[in-house]
């Protein structure tokens, strides 16, 4: 992966030198983010009658961007077409609830979730009409930083105590890969000002608990991370083209 972003961020620098007009802001992104999988629950507490719910669970992003036009006709038509770059700050997870049964009687419910923090770098063709709707689409390299989990059993069990903030880095990866589609309404709110309002989702592609996969290697089964969000963007427009039309 480090050998993709060195020559990603290569042919950036290169393009920058020839690119007429680009914009240069920053992003913000509200998710309703989900692990599709149930591999990182606390194992210690399920039977085949016990019941696991998915709890919805919230992610937030930000970071800067940089669109940038290879020349003056992808500015100025009609269907604009643009090159996006950002780096963003990333944080998703998942909730999830709990009943341990034994028999038709409820002995214990739980709470479990898991945060994972990582840098993410979103590589994306965004195109715009003359109506200002927008479409993107792309892929984003995410570095993870670290995964830490909380735990709460009620009753209390002193053989699988409660526990919060613990890493548990160990049982995921260190990279995502992941797909990105999105669309919304991207517009000058003046010569130098541009404002984006949208929708974004993303699949993760690559499997993000491997490692747990020589623990039980039978039953185990892929994690993908998914997220769908609102994303709002403000940037500063620099033409060196001409003057604006």
């Amino acid at each position: 992966m480090k050998k993709i972003l060195i020559l990603g961020s290569a042919l950036l620098v290169f393009n920058l030198s020839e690119a007429q007009v680009f914009i240069i802001g920053g992003k913000g992104i509200v998710n309703g983010c989900r692990l599709v999988n149930k591999n990182t629950i606390n194992r210690n507490i399920l039977n085949a009658d016990d019941k696991i719910d998915y709890d919805f669970t919230w992610g937030f992003a930000g970071g800067a961007y940089l669109r940038y036009y290879f020349n003056e006709a992808t500015y100025y038509s009609t269907t604009n077409v643009s090159l996006c770059v950002e780096a963003l700050y990333n944080g998703y997870g998942q909730k999830y609830s709990g009943n341990k049964f034994a028999g038709d009687t409820l002995v214990s419910t739980s709470n479990q979730r898991y945060r994972i923090k990582s840098l993410d770098i979103p590589v994306m063709i965004h195109a715009r009409g003359q109506a200002g709707l927008y479409g993107e689409l792309g892929v984003s390299f995410g570095m993870i930083s670290g995964v830490t989990g909380d735990f709460s059993q009620d009753p209390a069990n002193a053989d699988n105590p409660n526990f919060s903030g613990k890493s548990v880095s160990e049982s995921f990866t260190s990279s995502n890969l992941s797909g990105i589609f999105g669309f919304g309404i991207d517009s000058e709110l003046s010569e130098k000002v541009n404002f984006t309002a949208g929708m974004r989702l993303t699949y993760g592609l690559t499997d993000l608990t491997e490692p747990q996969k020589t623990l039980n290697p039978q039953g185990y089964t892929e994690t993908h991370s998914a997220s769908i969000g609102i994303v709002i963007g403000f940037g500063y427009i620099l033409n060196f083209y001409h003057d604006y039309h």
